[in-house]
């Protein structure tokens, strides 16, 4: 009797501990590595995500390490298309876990991945050079409007340029600041923060007009197999901007 009441009061005591400890089950996550979220994100499009020497830097890289911290598990980056992350072919390809890309929710996106709850708002804006004397996007008409395909910058500017402006898109974001530098086009239509980024450390450009186009931003998973990792990226994300870690973080790339 003296025996099987210790072994009980052990076991009790090992079930204390294991609770005392907490800590997130990330077995039922299945990641592509264990113990490691795999985050696919196009890169560079500062101030969300850029190279820093010889590593990935940005808002939405501050907060996904958060959100690792959050879940106890480690978090890499990877460089992969922004197109191949909207249509959720990185994601069912093995490639990464989830995608963290300042990826507008929109429905026609939800038709291939799934969002977390919205973690960042944007609006969209129009970037010419500072002695252009272009004021707006009306000005453009007869020029060429550079945008990032497949974004809702694209989508915006389809819908809303003169009838006689040429849109070009470019596959990656920072080749519209080349562009506009080598004069190739007149305009850069895009989200807000990144181009408001540019004008940091370039004062040849401006911002001539924004457009509240209310936009949100989430994390991306495949449609199926992930609900479990979302569910607890969500919490985990709730309990940062609970805690000020969001705060802190905004507040460091965006003041």
């Amino acid at each position: 009797m003296k025996k099987r009441t210790t072994v009980v009061v052990l076991i009790l005591a090992l079930s204390l501990v294991v609770a005392a400890c907490g800590g997130t089950d990330t077995g039922e996550f299945d990641l592509v590595q264990e113990g490691k979220i795999l985050v696919c994100s196009d890169i560079p499009y500062p101030p969300f995500e850029f190279e820093d020497g010889a590593e990935y830097v940005g808002f939405d890289v501050e907060l996904m390490g958060a959100i690792g911290d959050e879940l106890g598990l480690d978090v890499e980056f990877i460089d992969s298309g922004f197109e191949s992350i909207t249509a959720g072919t990185a994601m069912v390809g093995g490639e990464c876990d989830i995608a963290a890309s300042a990826i507008t929710i929109k429905p026609e996106r939800e038709e291939n991945i799934d969002f977390s709850d919205p973690y960042f708002d944007a609006d969209q804006s129009l970037m010419v050079k500072a002695d252009s004397g272009i004021t707006s996007l009306a000005d453009l008409d007869g020029m060429r409007l550079g945008v990032q395909s497949g974004t809702t910058g694209e989508g915006y500017a389809q819908e809303n340029k003169p009838a006689g402006t040429d849109l070009v898109g470019f596959a990656e974001s920072g080749q519209l600041f080349l562009a506009i530098e080598a004069g190739d086009i007149q305009g850069i239509l895009q989200d807000l923060p990144v181009n408001a980024e540019r004008l940091v450390g370039d004062d040849t450009l401006t911002i001539v007009e924004t457009y509240p186009t209310e936009e949100k931003y989430g994390l991306a998973v495949k449609e199926e197999g992930k609900e479990a990792l979302l569910d607890a990226v969500n919490e985990a994300l709730a309990t940062i901007k609970d805690n000020g870690t969001y705060d802190d973080i905004y507040d460091k790339w965006f003041k």
